[in-house]
């Protein structure tokens, strides 16, 4: 069958066919008519085989063609790698990222990496050490960067050991009521410092009044003809120490201070 079917039909009818039938023309035999209807029933058989055979390998062979692209569908994809120009891009991002939370609080500060990591390694997340300048007294701080994209900065003052001693005698020359954070004093005026404030600015400018100065102990006084009057006592009022960012938050609410030897003046 193999033979038959890699005869073409055109040849196997010229070769077996053909001759049978002429050999029947001659010799009026029974069986050459035989043989011939056997070559011609052989030579239907070989037709038809040729065209099913071609469709079972065509078949086969789509067949594994799908086989194999599934398996190639199924394969584990390498990870693409990123280029150097996508590489530089996420740098450039995070740089200014750090370097916009750090002008928030530190309007002149620059930094630098003290080891610039890859961005595989920020795609992983991490915490990379940088050196900063003019962002007095800290001199570094740590860059944490989550999985999720969330960034944040913690800043450190590193010091010799030999010069921690000094560094903490001279930090305790400040007394601990003289020690204020800036969001204190921003904390303070909107929890109490407004109310009491615009309570007796309003009362004195009904009054006729235009100034008003705060010692450092919280008393409230006016001078009206040479003499001065002590308007309230405040407590808990910031030091002198937080006086410049407490005239900016003054400021923000419209009302003009200015730090005198006397005490905070207040006008409006």
């Amino acid at each position: 069958m193999t033979l038959l079917r890699k005869l073409k039909p055109s040849t196997f009818f010229r070769c077996l066919v053909v001759p049978t039938m002429f050999l029947c023309a001659i010799f009026k035999h029974p069986a050459f008519q035989w043989i011939a209807v056997a070559a011609l029933v052989t030579w239907l058989a070989a037709s038809l085989a040729t065209p099913i055979g071609n469709a079972v390998q065509r078949s086969k062979h789509r067949k594994k063609t799908e086989e194999l692209a599934k398996l190639r569908d199924e394969a584990p994809k390498e990870p693409a790698k990123p280029t150097p120009d996508s590489e530089l891009f996420l740098i450039r991002q995070i740089n200014f990222r750090i370097t916009e939370q750090l002008k928030d609080t530190y309007p002149m500060v620059s930094w630098l990496w003290v080891k610039r990591p890859s961005s595989d390694e920020l795609c992983k997340g991490g915490v990379w050490r940088i050196r900063v300048s003019n962002a007095e007294p800290f001199n570094f701080g740590e860059v944490t960067i989550m999985k999720s994209g969330k960034l944040s900065i913690t800043m450190i003052q590193a010091t010799q050991l030999k010069d921690a001693t000094k560094l903490s005698l001279e930090s305790s020359d400040l007394e601990e009521d003289e020690i204020i954070e800036r969001v204190d004093v921003k904390t303070w005026y909107q929890d109490e410092g407004e109310k009491i404030i615009s309570r007796m600015i309003d009362d004195l400018n009904a009054q006729g009044h235009r100034k008003l100065t705060i010692r450092e102990n919280g008393e409230a006084y006016i001078t009206a003809s040479g003499t001065e009057e002590t308007v309230e006592q405040i407590q808990h009022f910031p030091p002198r120490l937080a006086w410049d960012e407490f005239c900016q938050v003054l400021k923000e609410d419209e009302i003009t201070a200015a730090v005198k030897p006397e005490g905070l003046l207040l006008s409006w």
